[in-house]
């Protein structure tokens, strides 16, 4: 992505996210970090690199996404702090996403045929 002979095909990378697409920054900025990351590797990275993980807020990536949210008419607007901080809560949330976090107080739900009637 930093390569300079490969600036026009960052640019159609950069168009295809934009195109992507949400009703607000918040949804264009996790559309688009779901295109690019499934949640395994969303788990393996948070903002700051901390705990064993990469930081996206070094990554290439975090430019590509910033690009790419502002790049949408709709949302050519949106602040750095804005993407960033809706970012930041997209990797907090992999794991759950991914079901590996067990909820407490969670109640099993029965089948329909198997409610009882009155």
């Amino acid at each position: 992505l930093k390569d300079a002979a490969h600036s026009q095909l960052k640019q159609k990378l950069i168009s295809s996210l934009a195109a992507i697409g949400g009703h607000d920054t918040k949804r264009i900025t996790w559309n688009i970090l779901a295109h690019i990351f499934h949640d395994d590797v969303g788990k393996q990275i948070n903002w700051k690199g901390v705990n064993g993980k990469k930081s996206f807020n070094q990554m290439a990536s975090k430019t590509l996404l910033l690009h790419s949210v502002r790049k949408n008419p709709i949302y050519c607007a949106s602040t750095v702090h804005d993407i960033c901080k809706h970012a930041i809560r997209w990797f907090n949330l992999a794991a759950d996403r991914d079901c590996s976090r067990q909820r407490s107080g969670t109640q099993e739900v029965l089948p329909a045929d198997q409610h009882s009637s009155f």
